[in-house]
């Protein structure tokens, strides 16, 4: 089973999952992880921008199928839209989603000035405000887009903590889940 984590750089996707997937279980791993497993190579910058998009995303469910294979409930870390340059962004195609059979999708929220405070700490002062404004409507938009399609659950926290991220994943992956079809959730 695959639930997928998404939300804009540096909005705490990694932080936050690690405690949490090492307390349900779950093996957590970040796109990015897996893509590289999988090619063997990186081809992305220290400011998120994204080349090779189509080979990436095909080493990514690929990578999706063996761990699924695996029996394994992964909890993939990820996104909707990619930075291809300053104030570009691509929409990843529906299919891809559809190939990585998602059970469950949460999204990470968070202000626009937290996240610059954030990237820069990182060492990233390419992105503005108004880009990252824009960044998280896109992959909020497409989120919401992706789980229409393929009727399943959409769950959004602005900054959430631990026992809400807890929740939100156990109840996605829980057989008896009421959260079978798209239902967006704004919670802060």
């Amino acid at each position: 089973m695959t639930l997928f984590v998404a939300g804009v750089h540096a909005v705490g996707k990694t932080y936050l999952l690690q405690p949490v997937c090492e307390q349900l279980g779950y093996r957590h791993a970040t796109a990015s992880q897996l893509i590289r497993e999988q090619r063997g190579q990186s081809n992305w910058t220290v400011s998120r921008q994204v080349g090779s998009v189509d080979e990436n995303q095909l080493a990514l469910v690929a990578a999706v199928d063996r761990l699924r294979a695996e029996g394994q409930t992964l909890v993939l870390d990820g996104h909707f839209v990619l930075r291809v340059g300053v104030n570009q962004h691509q929409v990843i195609e529906m299919d891809v989603f559809s190939k990585l059979q998602l059970k469950g999708v949460l999204l990470l929220e968070a202000p626009s000035d937290v996240v610059a405070e954030r990237l820069a700490h990182r060492g990233d002062d390419t992105w503005t405000l108004d880009e990252i404004a824009r960044f998280a409507e896109q992959e909020r938009a497409h989120a919401q887009a992706v789980c229409r399609h393929l009727g399943v659950p959409l769950v959004s926290w602005t900054m959430p903590t631990l026992a809400q991220a807890t929740q939100a994943l156990r109840s996605m992956a829980s057989p008896a889940s009421k959260l079978r079809q798209y239902e967006p959730r704004q919670q802060t």
